[in-house]
């Protein structure tokens, strides 16, 4: 291929792939913005249709319209509240808003409420529908209406996104710059590398847009935030990982051989780190939400994106100015490491079985520490912050009533003993109240709870249901969807998590040719992630009060880190199998730890930033998701690849190939010298 060879297209017509991508970049400028907009507020709840909550759905059927906003008045004075007066106010609601049902008051009085289901909204949200509905309400005297339910939480949740991924962007973006800066020490490049994230995830935007009007997926907010730091973070490691080449061999040769040299030994492992990410993402299609499939799906068009910008952009923009890029630094002198990296190596090289038996036991006491963890499940509640509208609403909600009014789980059953079954339910722990709301065709109850529908006590009170019930009916309803989403999150983890494992170990295998190496770095991976797990758990105690979280965060968290922790180390290995060919496998190694160490390491840390930027979102799961992936990218940047990982290959000498061995060293280097003869071919 012509790309490959003498006639690289980068190095001959710079210019015109850097026009080519500011054309692209202009024209896609604005589909960033339209894709959040559209996705702002909380992911739908779609589960499998062989859910039970599904299948009561579809049998029970129930009002059409929207999600059911749940009105609350408490009393301003000393005055009882009337129902008749909240229904006459109720009365002018417009039939477009929404649909309101009996007005109920508390045992004192001294509150009301009321469930409205709402219509469809538009294009402008819930926002403009809840705020007839608030101005309606409010015209009952001696009152203070507050909203609360799901419509509530989803509308707060897109107040809260309003523009919350622009002021990402610019976070991503500027800790990226500010990082480059520090380890390049140069004024441009570090805006060239940063450049290549936001083209990259401009033309990500766009692709995404263009699938999700045409139906074949749909991308929310978490997505949506996940996605952006995803492709600012890899989009800049790949630049990174091309320019530390390019780098090492601009001293002797021209820019354009520089470059066409770098390029033709770094796309191999760019592109395998890429494929391992995208593979990763596209395991979750078998996941049994449909929410996930749209990750999937996402996730490999954005990683073709950051391939794409990384091995053509970056290169195109130096190229433009080679001398200008490294102002005011200077030539770099092309010698890879430096002092700190020699301390490294001489440890490793000295005490290989200490380090890796250290290590193990490190991240081993690190791993103890996840059974802090609580993936039990997030009530809105809890996910939004204390001073969210809809939150101070359910806490006056519970003060008068039944904390799951508004929100009751739904029991069909047989005409044929209703009344026996009716009996069973309203004799389950945690139900507050039962009734009968039809008997056509068949027998409908509507069991209201004594605890939040979206708590972990609710989803304790749907298990005791259908096991109550048994056989002679269905529970479904708000507070049985959230509890099928979590036994399905729960499943999915014993489906998804082995198959990432089997697909990245498959692409280990083909770019290594190696059967040991695959399986030793798929366990330090692994590893990684249970540490990683274990300090995050720690950290969720000390900043948000509780280790807490989604059953889906540790789906999530497994996913990306056990991508892009092998991603770090197919880049050290690739080098290392290069150096061994010249140096054999115990100086190769030495030398491929010391010649990857500041790029590895500093693309690393820019990655982990960037992740550590969804820390700004208002979700407190997709902060979580951050700080956990922050987390495990710094230990394995920082500790498992530049130690452990070089321990064990030395310590396993030739058995890490097998079945196959490299070939003998074709001349025996130093660690430190340069060498006089070229590469050898790519492996």
């Amino acid at each position: 291929m012509r790309l490959f060879g003498r006639q690289f297209v980068v190095a001959r017509f710079p210019v015109f792939v850097v026009a080519a991508w500011l054309v692209v970049a202009v024209c896609t400028a604005a589909f960033p913005g339209r894709l959040a907009s559209e996705a702002a507020g909380r992911p739908e709840m779609t589960l499998p249709a062989s859910a039970e909550s599904s299948r009561v759905a579809r049998e029970a059927g129930g009002p059409a319209g929207g999600p059911p906003v749940v009105i609350v008045w408490e009393a301003t004075s000393a005055e009882r509240l009337s129902a008749r007066a909240a229904r006459r106010a109720l009365a002018g609601l417009p039939r477009r808003v929404g649909s309101p049902g009996a007005v109920t008051s508390s045992a004192d009085g001294r509150a009301l409420v009321c469930v409205v289901i709402l219509a469809e909204a538009d294009d402008a949200g819930l926002g403009p529908l809840l705020e007839r509905v608030r101005k309606a309400a409010g015209s009952l005297p001696d009152s203070r209406v507050r909203l609360a339910g799901p419509a509530a939480g989803q509308a707060d949740l897109e107040t809260s996104f309003a523009g919350i991924d622009g002021r990402l962007l610019v976070i991503a973006l500027a800790a990226v710059a500010a990082i480059l800066f520090l380890v390049h020490r140069s004024v441009l490049l570090p805006l060239v590398v940063a450049a290549s994230g936001v083209v990259a995830l401009t033309l990500c935007s766009a692709v995404l847009y263009a699938l999700r009007s045409r139906g074949v997926l749909t991308v929310d907010g978490q997505v949506q935030g996940i996605l952006s730091v995803l492709v600012i973070g890899a989009t800049t490691d790949y630049g990174l990982l091309l320019l530390a080449r390019y780098h090492e061999h601009a001293p002797e040769m021209s820019a354009p051989a520089a470059m066409r040299t770098a390029w033709r030994a770094s796309w191999a492992p760019i592109a395998a780190s890429a494929a391992t990410v995208a593979c990763a993402l596209v395991a979750l299609l078998l996941s049994a939400l449909p929410a996930n499939h749209s990750l999937a799906l996402a996730g490999a068009v954005a990683m073709a994106c950051c391939v794409l910008a990384a091995l053509t952009f970056v290169p195109a923009a130096v190229l433009l100015g080679p001398c200008a890029m490294i102002w005011p630094r200077g030539p770099h002198s092309g010698r890879t490491g430096g002092r700190g990296w020699s301390l490294v190596t001489a440890v490793v090289e000295r005490r290989a079985r200490a380090v890796w038996t250290v290590g193990c036991a490190l991240l081993a006491g690190c791993a103890a520490l996840a059974v802090l963890l609580a993936p039990g499940g997030l009530p809105l509640g809890e996910a939004l912050t204390a001073r969210a509208p809809s939150v101070r609403a359910q806490s006056a909600l519970v003060a008068h009533f039944p904390a799951g009014t508004g929100s009751p789980a739904v029991v069909v059953t047989g005409t044929e003993g209703a009344a026996r079954v009716r009996q069973r339910v309203a004799g389950t722990p945690g139900v507050a109240r039962a009734e009968v709301v039809t008997t056509r065709p068949r027998t409908t109850i509507a069991a209201t709870l004594d605890s939040a529908p979206d708590s972990g006590r609710a989803q304790e009170t749907i298990a005791r249901l259908r096991a109550a019930t048994g056989g002679r009916a269905q529970v479904g309803g708000y507070p049985a969807q959230v509890y099928d989403m979590q036994r399905a999150a729960e499943r999915d983890r014993t489906r998804v998590l082995p198959a990432v494992l089997v697909i990245v170990l498959l692409l280990l295998l083909g770019l290594l040719r190696s059967l040991a190496l695959p399986v030793v770095l798929v366990v330090v991976a692994v590893a990684n992630f249970l540490a990683a797990l274990g300090v995050s758990a720690v950290i969720f105690d000390v900043a948000f009060g509780s280790a807490a979280t989604e059953p889906s965060l540790v789906l999530f968290s497994f996913v990306f880190l056990i991508a892009l922790g092998v991603d770090y180390n197919i880049f050290l290995m690739h080098r290392v199998r290069r150096e061994s060919l010249l140096a054999g496998q115990r100086l190769g190694t030495l030398r491929g730890l010391r010649a990857t160490g500041n790029a590895i390491s500093s693309a690393g840390v820019v990655l982990a930033v960037t992740f550590a930027a969804l820390t700004v979102m208002p979700l407190r799961y997709l902060a979580q998701i951050g700080v956990i992936v922050a987390v495990g990218v710094l230990l394995d940047t920082l500790f498992v690849r530049p130690f452990l990982v070089p321990a064990f290959t030395l310590d396993m000498g030739p058995w890490l190939w097998w079945p196959t061995r490299p070939p003998p060293a074709r001349r025996l280097v130093g660690v430190g010298e340069q060498r006089s003869q070229p590469e050898p071919a790519p492996v």
